[in-house]
């Protein structure tokens, strides 16, 4: 593939796109401005992206990406990580018989080209498409945490905040100007952005922690953490008072930890969100746990058990007293598991209690009672 390579610029020219004087400029700016040279003039509206597109795939015959014609799987990710996909602009399609199949924004880097072949030690080829289709591809292969929709949107746009964002020590002792931004559009979006993916990805946990230069975020989908785009470090603090709001904390306090609890609707679903804070050494630390309310309490038949540990598990819950101990890992479904059982024995003749701190189901969920935690 390396043999017919041609400049992008060469090719506008010989196309009658771009005069030499105006490739001369273009390649200026786009050097002053850090882009590639399809990237300054798609931004500048020198050439559109689909003119660039479509020449590049007459021109270098490179196939146009269809997305009807592939059938993306998860299983991709597996081939190489979206740290590498978002680095050289590519995502992988399809891989049989030793040969690998790839989208690209700009099929024409050579270094992005030989780099992804090295990695994967597979004969790539590759198929060209725009920056979106690149980016909903991304999305589809890793999943929503790979960044390439709303998240990223929102972050650009708080990016664009950055002036008046330096004061941040400032907003730390202002508690008027920690609640205006906290309210800020942005903010706003950029925490529902958040909040609407961990759904989507099915997440049970939203993990925000402040480092000394930078912010992590993550979610914790099949008991795994993994890492989303996250703001800039000095956005942190209004993320985090957004959230504090939203569960009726005191955002004037960030030496203490504390606990609370809001109530979203996501995709039609009604999701409560547990949240809890405590300081570190850059800040505090906030965790987000997240029940989808919509779905109820599962069956024990719901759960993946086997048949014979049903069968024994019903046995020792429908006798008079004992105890099941229930072990395990954050998001593993302990508490699931155990209102699971209690669903089986909550009927009017039997008075539940349940001590729990914090508390993570209502029995509003099931068929009959509630549960605060405390005796009903």
């Amino acid at each position: 593939m390396a043999s017919k390579r041609k400049r992008l610029g060469e090719m506008l020219v010989e196309a009658g796109m771009l005069q030499k004087d105006q490739l001369e400029k273009s390649l200026a700016g786009a050097r002053n401005s850090g882009k590639r040279l399809g990237q300054y003039l798609i931004a500048e509206g020198i050439v559109s992206e689909k003119d660039i597109v479509a020449l590049i795939s007459s021109q270098m015959h490179i196939k146009r990406y269809n997305p009807s014609e592939y059938a993306i799987s998860t299983d991709l990710a597996n081939i190489f990580d979206v740290n590498t996909a978002q680095k050289f602009q590519a995502a992988p399609i399809h891989k049989k018989d030793g040969i690998l199949l790839i989208a690209m924004t700009d099929p024409l880097d050579i270094n992005a080209y030989d780099h992804i072949e090295v990695y994967t030690d597979t004969e790539v080829e590759a198929v060209i498409c725009t920056e979106q289709e690149l980016s909903t591809l991304i999305s589809s292969v890793y999943g929503t945490y790979a960044g390439a929709d709303g998240v990223m949107e929102n972050i650009q746009e708080m990016q664009e905040m950055d002036a008046k964002d330096e004061v941040e020590d400032q907003y730390r002792k202002n508690l008027s100007s920690l609640m205006d931004m906290a309210e800020e559009a942005p903010v706003v979006r950029l925490v529902n952005s958040i909040l609407t993916q961990a759904v989507k990805e099915k997440a049970s946990d939203v993990h925000l922690g402040p480092e000394k230069d930078y912010v992590e975020i993550r979610f914790r989908v099949d008991g795994k953490l993994h890492h989303i785009p996250a703001p800039p470090r000095n956005m942190f603090t209004s993320i985090v008072s957004r959230l504090k709001i939203l569960a009726n904390l005191d955002i004037s306090i960030s030496r203490i930890p504390q606990d609370g609890r809001f109530t979203v609707f996501v995709q039609d679903k009604e999701i409560n969100i547990r949240v809890s804070t405590i300081p570190t050494v850059y800040g505090e630390n906030m965790v987000l746990r997240l029940l989808d309310t919509s779905t109820g309490i599962y069956s024990l038949d719901k759960l993946g058990m086997a048949p014979k540990d049903i069968v024994i598990i019903e046995k020792m819950i429908k006798m008079p007293y004992g105890l099941v101990l229930a072990t395990g890992p954050t998001g593993s479904g302990k508490s699931t598991s155990l209102f699971s059982m209690l669903k089986i024995i909550n009927k009017p003749d039997v008075n539940i209690i349940t001590l729990e701190d914090p508390v993570e189901y209502r029995w509003s969920m099931c068929a009959r009672a509630s549960s605060t935690g405390k005796p009903v």
